[in-house]
């Protein structure tokens, strides 16, 4: 097997604070570094100063000028460029391979307007489509590649992400330090219900918090939803459904939190809500199974090939063969069914946490690793 030598375009885990895309991105490449280590990484960086591009002309400028001059500088050291986050060059010296996290540009159009409007809606599909091999994380992403933009099957890759290690060993020493204080993690006397998402529309807040309202008219219960993710402009109206509702005092923004502060408050919950109109993938969930914290997730296509894949669940022990619960994007009352059940039925929460740790266990770095050097390999025999 000859060396593949990567130029690996370092913008999206560039900057202090690394978005849901980064964090993805981390990942790929550190499960190419520590199963590849034969082949070789040449880190493209777009500043020394580990600062953020932070607007779009910044990306712009990155990606059609002085990313493909960083190439050329490189050009006999390296066999290919992968762009792993937004756009990649339209004119590159070497073989580009590009990975596509999501379609949100394309799929929700409107969240893009202006002068931006061109970079995301046409720049990044433009760009996608030059790319001599696309990888994606699950199938959903490529079959919606495949269709609206009419990009070859064969020239597309699933790289399957994997649960962050990080995030069971900050749950080990949180258990092991409530342990020593006599602290008891869990559920508490009022339900907790977690979502992990930024104040957008698709994320489908609103669902949730239909949801938490249907749950004290329906079932007499007092609960507590905590969503904690960035700000935005769609914040006042999640208040003001909140308030239409008759719930906000039981809803709370904190904004963003630390992964330890978000860790303590997953082992704390009755359950994660992820109920996203769309996602390219959705790590929370994963996340939050590697840890024995039970989901409700939506029903859209990407959760179902992420959290439902039937060649998984047939690798678990036969009392654990079966996908979490998932909702309709649009059917409050479905979801606080679950939550309901969730809070009453302590057997079905401690099952649902045995599934998750079992099922996230069938995602592993070495098979991402393996994935992504064929997507290489691939891109260089073309």
């Amino acid at each position: 097997m000859s060396i593949v030598r990567v130029a690996w375009d370092f913008q999206a885990i560039t900057g202090p604070r690394p978005t849901g895309l980064g964090m993805s991105v981390g990942l790929l490449l550190k499960a190419f570094e520590d199963h590849c280590a034969q082949h070789t990484v040449i880190p493209l960086r777009p500043n020394e100063t580990n600062s953020a591009l932070v607007d779009v002309p910044d990306r712009m400028k990155w990606e059609q000028w002085r990313l493909p001059n960083a190439v050329r500088r490189i050009h006999p050291r390296a066999s290919l460029l992968y762009s792993p986050a937004l756009g990649a060059p339209l004119k590159c010296a070497l073989p580009v391979v590009a990975h596509v996290h999501d379609l949100i540009p394309l799929i929700f159009p409107e969240q893009f307007h202006g002068p931006s409007g061109f970079y995301w809606k046409q720049m990044l599909p433009r760009s996608w489509k030059r790319a001599r091999i696309i990888t994606v994380s699950n199938a959903a992403v490529k079959r919606d590649i495949m269709r609206i933009l009419d990009y070859p099957a064969e020239r597309i890759h699933v790289v399957p992400y994997y649960p962050d290690p990080s995030w069971r060993i900050h749950a080990q020493q949180i258990r092991e330090q409530a342990a020593r204080d006599e602290n008891p993690l869990g559920p508490t006397a009022e339900p907790v219900f977690l979502m992990l998402a930024s104040h957008e529309v698709r994320k489908n807040i609103e669902l949730a918090i239909q949801a938490l309202a249907e749950l004290k008219q329906r079932h007499g219960m007092a609960a507590r939803l905590v969503c904690i993710g960035g700000h935005s402009e769609h914040t006042p109206v999640l208040q003001s459904i909140a308030a239409e509702l008759g719930v906000q005092d039981s809803l709370e923004l904190p904004g963003y939190l630390s992964q330890d502060e978000i860790t303590e408050r997953l082992l704390n919950c009755t359950a994660l809500l992820f109920v996203s109109r769309y996602e390219g993938y959705g790590m929370p969930p994963q996340e939050a199974q590697s840890i024995g914290v039970p989901v409700v997730l939506s029903d859209i296509a990407c959760h179902k090939e992420v959290y439902a894949d039937r060649d998984r669940i047939s690798q678990l022990a036969t009392d654990l063969q079966f996908a979490p619960p998932m909702v309709d994007t649009g059917n409050h009352r479905k979801l606080a069914d679950h939550m309901h059940k969730l809070a009453t039925d302590p057997d079905w929460r401690e099952l649902l946490g045995r599934h998750g740790i079992a099922y996230s266990g069938t995602f592993s770095s070495r098979r991402t690793a393996t994935a992504l050097l064929e997507a290489f390999e691939a891109a260089l025999v073309r």
